[in-house]
């Protein structure tokens, strides 16, 4: 009998959830609005008090649209499904998927579509529109092309962020203690990623081996593609990056995930 009818199932209970939660999506909307005010006034008083109308490659109105949509994208794309699997392998909750039929990449993968559907569209919606409205007020040309690559760029997102969080979630059969792991280094992550300050502010060596890594495809890279700041050229390279990453790793976490569970004892688990 085929699994996929079981991965459909748990991405409807994860539709249910996330429909079922609806203040806590409002309550993440917020929380999304106040590092946009905060760095909305920092660049406002940086530009105005400078001479220059650049700072690291971006006009104004291209940092002002970055930092919104980048406050946007860590939102849609960040998940937790990484700490979620952690607390099941140190509290022996793998225990029960691994008598089951069934991949337990799978569940985790559809259970988080599931979760993440509803907020998606909604938080996509409420970008599109802030950004056709201030592309007119700074005067910034978005293609019809770049929107679409956008769109495809922010579904490889999110699929390349669960892989991130999915494969560090594996240091859980190596660690005793892992909730400040998942704190340490989900903030690296993000940081990492663009979703703090755009990446060009490292410098240029610590961006060039940025440009080798995973971590700026996740929310560097789309909001750039919306802010017109990437050729089309450049778009179409950049989402074969995130091709490419998901790619490595998906093989790269089978790998971990099979060292790991040679170490596992299940203890904490219901017999």
């Amino acid at each position: 009998m085929s699994a996929f009818p079981k991965y459909v199932r748990v991405f409807q209970l994860g539709v249910q959830s996330s429909l079922e939660y609806r203040l806590d999506f409002l309550f993440s909307l917020i929380s999304a609005f106040f590092p946009i005010l905060i760095q909305y006034y920092i660049w406002s008083a940086v530009y105005g008090r400078s001479d220059s109308s650049e700072f690291f490659g971006y006009t104004y109105g291209q940092m002002i649209l970055y930092t919104i949509t980048a406050a946007i994208v860590t939102k849609i794309v960040t998940t937790d499904i990484g700490q979620n699997v952690a607390t099941e392998i140190k509290d022996g909750g793998l225990n029960k998927y691994l008598v089951q039929p069934v991949s337990f990449f799978a569940l985790k993968l559809f259970t988080m579509l599931g979760q993440k559907i509803f907020f998606f569209s909604v938080m996509l919606c409420i970008l599109l529109f802030t950004l056709f409205y201030l592309t007119g007020t700074y005067d910034i040309q978005i293609p019809l092309i770049h929107i679409l690559l956008f769109m495809v760029s922010m579904v490889m997102s999110l699929l390349l962020n669960f892989l991130i969080s999915y494969t560090l979630a594996a240091v859980a059969f190596m660690l005793s203690e892992i909730s400040y792991f998942f704190e340490m280094t989900g903030l690296f992550v993000i940081i990492l990623s663009g979703g703090v300050f755009p990446i060009e502010v490292f410098g240029k060596t610590i961006n060039t081996i940025l440009d080798y890594l995973p971590f700026k495809y996740t929310i560097h890279f789309p909001a750039n593609v919306i802010n017109g700041r990437l050729s089309m050229d450049e778009a179409v390279q950049g989402i074969g990056m995130q091709f490419f990453w998901m790619i490595a790793l998906v093989a790269f976490s089978r790998l971990v995930w099979r060292a790991g569970m040679k170490k596992y004892l299940g203890l904490g688990a219901d017999q």
